[in-house]
């Protein structure tokens, strides 16, 4: 992830988890993690996986499209974009398929 996208994720995230009147702390432990990890986490000095993303948007009761910068990753070229993921998944085999439809169903509840 560039760092510019992941800046502006960790500075969403803080501004959400303030929004709610939390403290990193109090943050961390509803995420099960501990605090001076957590920190770093919205320091940027270490990148969110997808997992704590959603998980953050169940707690701070905001949608994905709140949390990352949407604008700054997509491209134009949306028909080139969609020959190039199609492509991908050609090489997939039936159960990593079955994975990847389970992932985007459940990335699509945080973008609607």
């Amino acid at each position: 992830m560039n760092g510019k996208i992941s800046d502006n994720i960790s500075q969403n995230i803080k501004k959400y988890r303030l929004l709610n009147n939390m403290t990193q702390e109090e943050l961390s432990n509803l995420l099960e993690l501990d605090t001076q990890y957590y920190s770093q986490l919205e320091r940027g000095e270490r990148n969110f996986t997808i997992e704590k993303i959603i998980r953050l948007c169940q707690v701070l009761h905001v949608g994905i499209e709140n949390i990352i910068p949407v604008e700054n990753i997509l491209v134009p070229d949306t028909s080139a974009q969609i020959a190039q993921i199609n492509q991908q998944i050609r090489t997939l085999s039936p159960s990593q398929l079955v994975i990847l439809e389970k992932f985007i169903a459940e990335v699509l509840i945080y973008i609607k």
